[in-house]
């Protein structure tokens, strides 16, 4: 088996900063959970350092701990109805 390089390493990074949100949600699925990792390729040391910098981020609200599924999926409905009024006044411009 060929050993594979850590890609946090291949970057030359010593230090992983929670501030960097961009960086951190490379290593995070779509439904925010943090990647393993066996998919990921990253090192023992490197994914303590990586969670710990994506848990205090959630902390420090940089990034969303879980998303809110219903709010991608379907548009929000209004419950507030237009009046009459407004109504007539559209309909007699249209004519």
């Amino acid at each position: 088996m060929s050993k594979t390089l850590c890609p946090i390493e291949a970057l030359g990074m010593k230090h992983i900063d929670y501030k960097d949100v961009a960086f951190l949600r490379q290593y995070i699925t779509k439904f925010n959970k943090i990647v393993p990792r066996y998919y990921s390729d990253v090192a023992l040391k490197n994914q303590r350092k990586l969670a710990q910098a994506i848990k205090r981020a959630r902390y420090m609200a940089l990034l969303p701990y879980v998303l809110n599924p219903r709010a991608t999926t379907a548009p929000v409905k209004t419950l507030v109805s237009t009046p009459a009024s407004v109504i007539e006044k559209t309909e007699d411009e249209l004519i």
